[in-house]
């Protein structure tokens, strides 16, 4: 009598088990995994054959906060905390996907250069690009935050500038889709901004070495008779 109710326990005891793990199975871990989407842009040299001449501009990987450079999507609680997504991901490495969004955005506002990664581009680059980003993240009220800061140099490593960036945006939409549309909208904006400050060094140097040679023609001496 005793056996039977041993047996009959532990077949309960598996049936039970069993059914825990049913459940859980039933109810696996979903995981989500986000690319920033890519605008609808014309490559700038589609069809295009840029002369050897034409400036290049070298575009280093983007540095990122610690706490940002991990697999999960942040999103800030308070005016303190900020969290790391576990199941909204990150489907490739962030850097690497703000950089390539970045070469695109200068590929198209700046039509007549070569923008080219730091690698490809080697010493032939006549602009580099430095970009560290300290936010990139959604907020509790709703926005989508980016702030940072850029540096241009020349082609010999001298600073040309370097700015602080800050941007915030309303999500159009709850969930994690509509936050990474949104900070990908944002890193455009930071892009175009790029390539108004390349811009305008260029502007500048060119004014500069205009001046410098309407000053060698005043002060080149005059042959003797």
């Amino acid at each position: 009598m005793m056996m039977q109710l041993l047996n009959a326990s532990r077949r309960g005891t598996a049936l039970v088990t069993l059914t825990a793990l049913a459940g859980c199975a039933g109810q696996a871990t979903e995981f989500h995994r986000y690319t920033l989407p890519v605008a609808d842009q014309r490559s700038a040299t589609s069809g295009v054959s840029l002369p050897e001449s034409a400036p290049t501009v070298a575009v280093s990987s983007v540095r990122l906060a610690d706490y940002l450079d991990g697999q999960g999507v942040v999103y800030q609680t308070s005016d303190i905390e900020v969290n790391e997504a576990q199941t909204n991901l990150w489907a490739d490495s962030l850097s690497a996907q703000l950089t390539r969004s970045l070469q695109r955005t200068l590929s198209e506002r700046l039509r007549n250069h070569r923008v080219l990664g730091e690698t490809l581009a080697g010493d032939r680059a006549d602009t580099g690009v430095r970009v560290t980003l300290s936010q990139f993240q959604g907020r509790y009220d709703g926005m989508a935050v980016l702030a940072g800061q850029y540096q241009l140099r020349d082609a010999g490593g001298s600073l040309l500038s370097q700015r602080h960036f800050e941007l915030q945006r309303p999500l159009e939409d709850d969930g994690y889709p509509a936050l990474v549309r949104t900070l990908s909208q944002g890193w455009e904006r930071v892009g175009e901004q790029i390539a108004t400050e390349i811009t305008r060094q260029e502007q500048m140097a060119s004014r500069s070495d205009a001046a410098s040679g309407r000053t060698s023609t005043r002060t080149a001496p005059t042959a003797s008779p």
